[in-house]
């Protein structure tokens, strides 16, 4: 299993290298990365939403461990907010240290995510339903108290901008159609079954282009970035499987709480300083360190469950 995941997360890397050469050999404008993250978040987002959902088959017991999945991140990713808020405060003036503070816990659940279940967890389609209720707890968060610690202000909380998120708008739709086991026509899903899983490929293209327009010498000297992500991909998910050991969840679902929990930083962090025109460096530094970091440290954090 360790070197089926190292090969798995490995590949998933690779395809930020035509990114990375698209911008190096500037065939492709710096400037042009909006307009392919736009692509990536209107279009196959809210299509990886609707597969999600598609590949689970409604019960009362999966619904129930779904909230309860989704209390379960809400609860932590809030504690890891609020629990490294307290041990920085002495540095909240520091923009990069608030960014640090929420770069622990805000993880790439959807398009790093979901792959990852699937090779994992081949024989338990259902689960990639919590890659979903995981994302809801982060936007939730992330657009309220994410917000105004990353800018230190309340003004800028946006509690409404969590149902403007093209994925949950998805949801609106996916979710009534899970408990009701409707289902798209065969084409249609099979048409959002291919936008979706063009998700993690642009996402990493997406990526590769960032790193092309980062110093190497930066990226390696940014210390605060290296911490966030090694905690981000350590200390977060060794808590959430303390946190599922406890609760009366099958194995399957507590292995792909545990396997989210591990996804690097999440790129939502450039929206939160976006907003607030500072740290972006930071957010994007962390993103890219704890992506890169994270084609070793996943592979040895599943042998916890897999240890041959």
């Amino acid at each position: 299993m360790f070197i089926n995941t190292l090969l798995r997360v490995a590949l998933m890397l690779a395809y930020a290298v035509p990114g990375f050469l698209l911008i190096k050999t500037k065939a492709v404008k710096a400037d042009a990365i909006s307009a392919f993250a736009k692509l990536l978040v209107y279009a196959c987002a809210p299509a990886l939403s609707l597969y999600s959902f598609s590949r689970a088959t409604y019960s009362p017991q999966l619904n129930g461990m779904m909230w309860i999945c989704f209390a379960t991140a809400f609860g932590l990713i809030l504690l890891f907010f609020l629990l490294f808020r307290l041990g920085l405060i002495k540095l909240k003036e520091d923009v990069r240290w608030r960014v640090f503070n929420v770069s622990v816990a805000l993880g790439n659940v959807g398009f790093f995510g979901i792959p990852l279940l699937e090779h994992c967890l081949p024989d338990h389609p259902e689960v990639l339903i919590f890659s979903e209720v995981m994302s809801l707890a982060m936007n939730m968060i992330a657009w309220t108290l994410g917000l105004f610690l990353v800018s230190g202000d309340a003004k800028y909380m946006k509690p409404l901008k969590v149902i403007t998120v093209p994925s949950f708008l998805a949801m609106l739709v996916a979710y009534p159609m899970f408990l009701n086991g409707w289902s798209f026509p065969a084409q249609i899903e099979s048409a959002i079954e291919l936008l979706g899983r063009m998700s993690t490929p642009l996402c990493m293209v997406i990526m590769g282009m960032r790193l092309a327009t980062v110093s190497v010498r930066e990226l390696v000297t940014d210390w605060r970035s290296l911490l966030a992500s090694l905690i981000k991909l350590t200390v977060f998910p060794l808590a959430m499987l303390g946190v599922m050991l406890m609760l009366p969840v099958e194995p399957f679902v507590r292995a792909a709480m545990f396997l989210l929990a591990c996804c690097p930083s999440a790129t939502v962090m450039l929206s939160l300083c976006e907003i607030i025109n500072r740290g972006q460096k930071s957010a994007a530094n962390t993103v890219l360190i704890s992506t890169l970091l994270s084609v070793i440290t996943i592979p040895l954090m599943i042998l916890l469950f897999y240890p041959m």
